[in-house]
């Protein structure tokens, strides 16, 4: 069994001049794990390795204890913020708490990047942030528009596909697959304030944002909250095909939008095969037994369901805060995913800990 693991790297170079101004009396020199965190964020994760530099050398970094305020609900903010390591709390107007982890800046980027605010982002554990002036954003536009520029007109050449390619999920997929991915991709023209999926409705498309941005929004309780907004690099749609369960949001463009999709067949083909694999209690036994390999077994259940009964090396966790967890569990863990009566929510688990950089399988049923 090989361990999934980002390939992000960055020249000694540039990692070298990566120098953090002064926040508050301090000044830090980012770290590799910090550069390779928000490296793989957006919208670093489409700039080269020079221009990540630069850019990132504009800003600043910040280590805050539990209980730190961020931002507060309805300010107006300079700056535009990245959270590294830890979890915040997401407090919105009706004092509702929403967790945002290290997995939720891989998949949304900048916490809560609106003017002003919708929520107050408050520390729940000592996180690191980085801060960057929300005007230096523009000059990252202005450096992907110019690298667009000069790419040749293909699907070959855009940043979107860069973003795609440097997630962990990636390192594993053989090469023809990622030929094959590219040329079965269908394009969308989408225009402003278009809904493009529907909370509810069932799964058709995985869907990469080649230019434009959209904001993602769900309804709980019949109120319909803004959770996030999603540029170009960025993909959504992907759990309603690996679940084989309804949409959990409802996803609108806030700017016209050219959209990459793939169909549910080809996403299942191309880039949930590769990366979804079983292992059975005998492979789990054999490599801990040969290679001294620590594996979980993780217990997934949904919220109807009564959680399940655990052996002592066992971890069970409700599926629907999986999420909030991920950036919990150990990535020198193998885990072995076993799923509740709900259709193939060991795979959707299995495959978001891979997205996050984890390495997990699906563990085989018990014989009978």
């Amino acid at each position: 069994m090989q361990c999934k693991r980002s390939s992000l790297r960055l020249d000694d170079r540039d990692r070298a001049t990566i120098l953090i101004p002064p926040f508050g009396h301090e000044q830090r020199i980012m770290d590799d794990s910090q550069l390779r965190i928000l490296k793989g964020l957006s919208p670093f994760s489409a700039l080269s390795d020079t221009d990540f530099a630069k850019i990132a050398a504009r800003g600043a970094i910040k280590h805050q204890p539990a209980g730190a305020l961020i931002f507060k609900r309805f300010s107006n903010d300079a700056d535009s913020h990245w959270l590294l390591t830890g979890r915040l709390n997401l407090v919105n107007d009706a004092f509702e708490n929403r967790a945002f982890t290290e997995s939720d800046s891989q998949t949304y980027g900048a916490v809560d990047d609106f003017q002003p605010h919708t929520v107050s982002a408050v520390c729940e554990e000592p996180c690191a942030i980085f801060t960057l002036p929300k005007a230096v954003q523009s000059e990252i536009e202005a450096l992907l528009e110019a690298a667009a520029s000069t790419a040749e007109d293909s699907l070959f050449t855009g940043n979107w596909m860069e973003r795609l390619l440097s997630t962990p999920l990636f390192e594993f997929i053989p090469p023809t697959n990622i030929q094959a991915l590219f040329k079965r991709f269908k394009t969308r023209q989408v225009a402003s304030g278009e809904i493009i999926i529907k909370q509810g409705e069932p799964g058709d498309y995985f869907y990469m944002i080649k230019s434009g941005s959209v904001s993602v929004h769900v309804e709980i309780n019949g109120k319909v909250n803004q959770v996030a907004k999603l540029s170009a690099g960025q993909s959504f749609g992907q759990d309603a095909l690996v679940s084989d369960l309804p949409r959990n949001a409802t996803v609108m463009a806030t700017a016209p939008c050219e959209l990459a999709m793939l169909t549910e067949p080809d996403f299942e083909d191309l880039l949930l095969s590769p990366v979804i694999e079983v292992i059975t209690p005998a492979e789990i036994e054999e490599s801990v037994r040969v290679h001294g390999t620590p594996i979980q077994i993780l217990n997934l259940y949904q919220p109807d369901e009564v959680q399940p009964e655990t052996a002592d090396d066992e971890l069970a966790i409700p599926f629907m805060a999986l999420r909030n967890h991920l950036h919990e569990l150990s990535k020198d863990t193998i885990y072995a995913v076993r799923g509740p009566g709900s259709p193939k929510i060991n795979h959707l688990g299995a495959y978001l800990l891979n997205e996050a950089g984890h390495t997990a399988y699906i563990l085989a049923a018990d014989p009978t």
